[in-house]
């Protein structure tokens, strides 16, 4: 399928690989609110955070199941717990799940331990990125996945059209494809709806994001600038650019200050995620393959 301009606006989320079949699909209409569009985008967000992570093949149940007992002396709902967690990822006790996790490969082990980080913060109810379930969706739940890909072949198609943004991502998938290059690709989708999930809601991202850059400036991963990073979030002057990118709207303040915090965290290389550079670190022949204009086995839609 080509989005073609004048089209009507969609979000779309198809992927055929090995077992994993999800189709996410979403036509707007002038009924269709921004939450319920912004709902969707957060649904394809999660999902493709969560297969990268899947597809390189770390192990996320055994992790998950340790980060319940990993967190049990930490706080909940408190950021100060971040640096605790972040101090424990190096631990003795973490240091051996976390390269079982990885299947014993080293160039693994870095998405296993940003794995446990993300599976942690989930337990004490720190978020860094809108979920689905979060209240400012107020209920308006993404559209139920379904395995109705219109392809036959194995690919992953994201195709969106929401007023002025257009994105459209694919990628063919044939024996020859890796599984760090079906990572980068749901990493580049993933990317690409975080921030939007919080401008369809009204938050002004370009206020927060120039605010990240001047606070964290040249500052690099570790502990004592993580837990600056969570002193900055909870100052006056953070909620005052909260504020200003909220325009009023208090019911997006939520979204703002998760966007606020997550956009810190990745300025310092925080990993939370399967990120593009750590994979071409990891994988140094890594090319990540660019987008085609169709899926294998789909057929081009006649211009009207």
């Amino acid at each position: 399928m080509i989005i073609m301009a004048g089209s009507q606006d969609s979000i779309d989320f198809y992927a055929r690989y090995g077992s994993w079949t999800c189709a996410r699909s979403i036509s707007i209409a002038d009924s269709t609110s921004q939450k319920e569009v912004a709902a969707q985008v957060a649904a394809v967000r999660e999902e493709a955070g969560s297969k990268a992570f899947e597809v390189l093949g770390i192990d996320q149940k055994a992790l998950d199941n340790f980060a319940e007992k990993f967190t049990k002396p930490f706080p909940k709902n408190d950021y100060s717990s971040l640096v605790n967690i972040y101090k424990a990822l190096s631990s003795a006790q973490a240091e051996p799940e976390i390269s079982k996790a990885a299947q014993g490969k080293e160039e693994l082990k870095p998405f296993a331990k940003a794995y446990l980080f993300r599976a942690a913060l989930r337990q004490l109810g720190l978020n860094w990125y809108l979920t689905k379930e979060n209240k400012v969706f107020e209920g308006k739940a993404a559209q139920k996945a379904s395995t109705a890909v219109p392809f036959s072949s194995e690919g992953i198609s994201f195709m969106a059209k929401y007023k002025d943004w257009i994105s459209i991502k694919k990628l063919s998938i044939d024996k020859n494809t890796k599984p760090e290059e079906v990572a980068a690709h749901l990493s580049s989708i993933r990317m690409t709806t975080d921030r939007k999930i919080a401008q369809i809601l009204g938050v002004d991202t370009d206020i927060l994001d120039a605010y990240a850059t001047e606070m964290t400036g040249k500052m690099r991963k570790s502990a004592a600038n993580i837990e600056k990073i969570t002193a900055i979030l909870s100052s006056p002057e953070a909620k005052k650019q909260i504020e200003s990118a909220i325009k009023g709207y208090t019911e997006i303040r939520d979204a703002a200050t998760i966007y606020l915090f997550s956009r810190m965290l990745q300025n310092i290389k925080v990993d939370l995620e399967v990120s593009p550079d750590t994979l071409m670190d990891m994988f140094p022949g890594l090319k990540i393959p660019k987008p085609k204009g169709r899926m294998p086995g789909q057929k081009k839609k006649a211009a009207a």
